[in-house]
């Protein structure tokens, strides 16, 4: 049996489930009414819901974004859009703020030895023939058929979260505990976040914020522990985040806060919550 590299979580709010009892709804209904919607629902329950190109690779086809599209290579995932992006985050190359159109999640192992991250990532994207400019690339040790993919289509915005997602080095932040000076090792929790809106840079920060809480909260509601001290994990000692926002103007509400009392940064924590459960579910990583 096969399994399909992108495991999709698929629930629903309650009121989508109250209003329509099968947990079937038509996406335009939902659209209009600023539900989330469910990817899995919408696909023909005989087909895998990631289907392959003619080369054998897998593409995800986004539904916030028309354009958007998420494709398992190799020996990465490729997030690209249709657009240049307003992007911020921690990516150990393209990260920071920029503009970019596409993110790589690229996987090595956990022997990878990281004297000089940047270049290898360069390398890579050349001997793949990706762009230097315009590309964030991020280094994972988990498995890619372990990522997780989740979106959310609001009346102002879409919002989709890609994440790989390991445990095996779990910390918790504000306490003392083992560090090392400043170097740099794959990521064990990789958040790719896009918002198809418009955004102030303000609110970017806020949602990155917020992304961070959702992760943490998820970890804490699986019972992730710090091995160190036996505490509840907030994240691991390798995490990393990228925001990309589309900025199209035909979205007429410019978004200038993210937190969880708006509806732009409810969508954020509850996709990036869902998305690391799911990933951690997937890979066996989550306590059971």
């Amino acid at each position: 049996m096969t399994t399909p590299f992108l495991h999709v979580q698929n629930n629903q709010t309650n009121q989508t489930y109250e209003n329509n009892p099968t947990g079937r709804t038509d996406f335009n209904d939902q659209l209009d009414r600023g539900e989330r919607f469910d990817l899995k629902e919408q696909s023909d329950p005989n087909q895998p819901l990631v289907r392959s190109d003619p080369s054998g690779q897998g593409v995800y086809h986004a539904k916030i974004w028309p354009g958007l599209k998420i494709y398992r290579k190799e020996r990465h995932i490729l997030l690209e859009a249709p657009g240049p992006m307003e992007s911020i985050g921690s990516a150990i190359y393209g990260g920071g703020m920029s503009s970019v159109e596409r993110y790589a999640n690229i996987y090595v192992d956990r022997f990878y030895r990281c004297d000089d991250p940047v270049q290898d990532i360069r390398n890579l994207l050349v001997g793949w023939g990706y762009p230097e400019q315009g590309t964030a690339g991020l280094l994972t040790a988990v498995q890619l058929k372990h990522a997780a993919v989740v979106e959310e289509q609001g009346p102002d915005f879409g919002v989709l979260c890609c994440a790989t997602a390991g445990v095996s080095n779990a910390a918790r932040a504000g306490v003392q505990r083992t560090t090392f000076p400043a170097s740099w090792t794959p990521g064990t929790i990789n958040i790719l976040l896009v918002v198809d809106g418009r955004m102030t840079p303000a609110a970017m920060v806020n949602a990155v914020i917020t992304a961070t809480e959702a992760k943490a909260a998820a970890l804490g509601d699986l019972g992730v522990r710090d091995a160190e001290n036996g505490l509840t994990a907030t994240g691991t000692t390798t995490d990393a985040v990228m925001l990309g926002v589309s900025q199209r103007a035909e979205w007429p509400l410019l978004h200038a806060y993210a937190g969880t009392a708006t509806d732009l940064g409810g969508a954020i924590g509850r996709l990036v919550y869902d998305a690391v459960r799911e990933s951690l579910a997937a890979a066996g990583g989550a306590p059971k």
